[in-house]
């Protein structure tokens, strides 16, 4: 990761649910199982992985949404898992998140003075005349004329609702922000305009970005560190040009040679292709969890989970085969 001011590590997180079937029986799915990660000042960390192999999940655990099963999470080196009341609230104000829907994730009963203002009154900030101008003041850096709001979420755009969630979550001049998939329910000319305003306001404020999606096209344009994740756990961490470049384990390659590009001769050199389906996360199998789908798969691989081994230009990959790629 990079050697700028470090404000979060994930250390060895752990975050299980029981699953109880329709006749009785109980399960434990893993849905963040020995995750780690640092994030820098002002770095930007792509999150990849198919739907529920856990990006949101540890998310939501990272905010202590969800509260970890086992590991630690350190904000600015100080032990974030333990703290409560007033000292959580006020770590809280620093870590914000922009959620995936800008439909659902807004007040329909609220104009946008109140729903962006609301964070200002819950952290009581000074007076009501002053919790005015900065919502006036973000609204502008997002790029919403302040004289709508007074307005509702529902006589906005979709892409003008996010960029008031955007709002909302750096009203409090957070300094570390969790985008869940923000702009994924956009078309794709919006998504371009979401994506460089996060550059800018980035740029302007220096927060770091956890910006989790499934898209690579766009995690290769924003990130400059990318997780990849499968079944709650992380199978590969790379900055961004060696990703891209050559992916080191079976699954993120598989995941770039999927990736859509608008050379069609792109899909006639797709050469690493993976078989059936994701395991079911409460019946995981055994060893590698990629094992069953994986054409490098040899004996050890079903036999043995390999741990994230550290490779060249700050890289971690967990594949017993990840020289042969």
């Amino acid at each position: 990761m990079s050697e700028r001011k470090r404000l979060l590590s994930v250390k060895n997180v752990k975050k299980y649910f029981t699953v109880r079937e329709a006749n009785g029986n109980t399960h434990v799915l893993k849905a963040v199982d020995q995750v780690s990660c640092d994030i820098s000042m002002g770095e930007i960390v792509g999150v990849v992985g198919e739907s529920g192999c856990g990006k949101s999940t540890l998310a939501k655990t990272i905010m202590r949404v969800y509260e970890p099963d086992e590991g630690k999470i350190y904000w600015k080196q100080k032990d974030f898992t333990i703290l409560k009341g007033s000292e959580l609230k006020q770590s809280r104000k620093n870590i914000q998140m922009v959620f995936q829907d800008p439909f659902s994730s807004l007040n329909p009963r609220k104009n946008v003075e109140a729903i962006i203002g609301q964070p200002l009154r819950i952290h009581n900030w000074a007076s009501v005349q002053d919790r005015k101008q900065r919502v006036q003041e973000v609204l502008n850096e997002v790029g919403i004329n302040p004289a709508y709001m007074h307005r509702y979420p529902h006589q906005f755009s979709g892409g003008q609702r996010q960029r008031i969630g955007i709002a909302r979550a750096l009203v409090l001049h957070p300094e570390f922000v969790i985008c869940d998939e923000a702009v994924s329910a956009l078309d794709v000319s919006i998504q371009a305009q979401i994506l460089n305003l996060l550059l800018d306001l980035r740029d302007q404020y220096g927060f770091a970005i956890f910006f989790i999606s499934h898209d690579l096209s766009v995690v290769e344009f924003i990130a400059n560190h990318v997780l990849v994740m499968y079944l709650g756990r992380v199978v590969e961490s790379a900055p961004k040009q060696e990703l891209m470049k050559q992916a080191l384990h079976p699954y993120s390659r598989a995941l770039l040679e999927a990736s859509p590009g608008v050379d069609l001769s792109f899909r006639k050199k797709r050469s690493f292709m993976v078989m059936g389906d994701v395991p079911s996360p409460v019946h995981l199998p055994t060893g590698c969890y990629f094992h069953p789908r994986c054409p490098l798969a040899t004996e050890r691989c079903r036999k043995e989970y390999p741990p994230l081994f550290s490779a060249n230009n700050n890289r971690k990959v967990a594949c017993w085969e990840a020289d042969h790629l």
